[in-house]
C-alpha cells in the first residue's frame, strides 16, 4: 500500500536498528521527564494553594513521578522488540 508521498506502507514499518532505537528510547526519556516535571509541579502547585508550611504534596509530586518514571522504564523494557 502505497502512502500519499509514494512511500510503502511495509518500509516505513520496517525501520530497524540504531533509528528505531533512538526514537523507542528518546520518547521513553521524554515521558519519564514529562511525568516526573508534572507531578512535581502539581505538588507545588497544591502546597501554595493550601499554604503549606511543609511541601507535603511536592514530596508526593516526587515520589509518584519518579515511580512512574520507573514504571514506565520497567514496562518499556520488558517489551520485545
Amino acid at each position: 500500500m502505497k502512502l500519499e508521498d509514494g512511500i510503502d506502507k511495509e518500509e516505513l514499518e520496517e525501520v530497524t536498528g540504531p533509528a528505531k532505537s533512538y526514537a523507542r528510547y528518546g520518547a521513553m526519556g521524554t515521558q519519564m521527564v514529562v511525568g516526573m516535571v508534572l507531578f512535581i509541579l502539581g505538588g507545588r502547585w497544591l502546597d501554595d494553594e493550601l499554604e503549606l508550611a511543609t511541601p507535603w504534596f511536592t514530596v508526593l509530586g516526587v515520589f509518584l513521578g519518579v515511580t512512574g518514571a520507573l514504571w514506565l522504564l520497567f514496562k518499556e523494557t520488558r517489551r520485545k522488540g
